[in-house]
């Protein structure tokens, strides 16, 4: 009788698990918010999409990409002292406008003219910083310039940081 019972109870438990079935604590997929022009949209959350990336509002991603292009002309045409006063008071306080245009000056002595600027990442960072990268070549060197822009409290899309790797090119 004792054997019975557990036997009737595995069954019975067994029968639950089939037609319930188990389910795990898991993250729930990804969901599309229905689009409003018939493309795929990618529902925001707290300020990021459904993948955990940093939303960017279209308008801050056209004009952090037409800051960089204006930056990489620039750069391109030697127009550091430019480039400098332009740029957010924040990235002025990394040295003086004499040691900013030297230090680029002396940069594209040693790459020589880059040219074929090609964007290669556009990330938006928490309190929407946008850090774009550029690859650029020369005869000599591939080049990576590392663009990071914030909105001044004027509006205007200012130059927030410049990094600028350079990588010789294999023979």
């Amino acid at each position: 009788m004792n054997c019975l019972r557990k036997c009737t109870t595995l069954v019975f438990l067994f029968f639950l698990v089939v037609s319930f079935g188990c389910k795990k604590k898991e993250e729930t997929p990804v969901t599309k918010a229905p689009a409003a022009s018939g493309g795929d949209q990618t529902k925001v959350i707290s300020g990021q999409n459904a993948a955990g990336e940093i939303a960017t509002s279209p308008q801050d991603k056209v004009d952090a990409e037409a800051a960089a292009a204006r930056v990489i002309s620039q750069m391109e045409a030697g127009e550091f002292s430019a480039i400098y006063k332009e740029a957010s008071p924040g990235f002025r306080k990394i040295g003086s406008e004499e040691l900013f245009v030297a230090k680029f000056q002396q940069t594209r002595q040693k790459t020589g003219p880059l040219k074929k600027p090609r964007q290669i990442s556009f990330v938006t960072r928490p309190g929407n910083i946008h850090v774009l990268v550029y690859r650029l070549e020369s005869e000599r060197f591939t080049t990576d310039r590392r663009l990071t822009f914030d909105r001044a409290k004027s509006g205007k899309m200012e130059l927030f940081g410049l990094n600028q790797h350079d990588d010789p090119k294999k023979r």
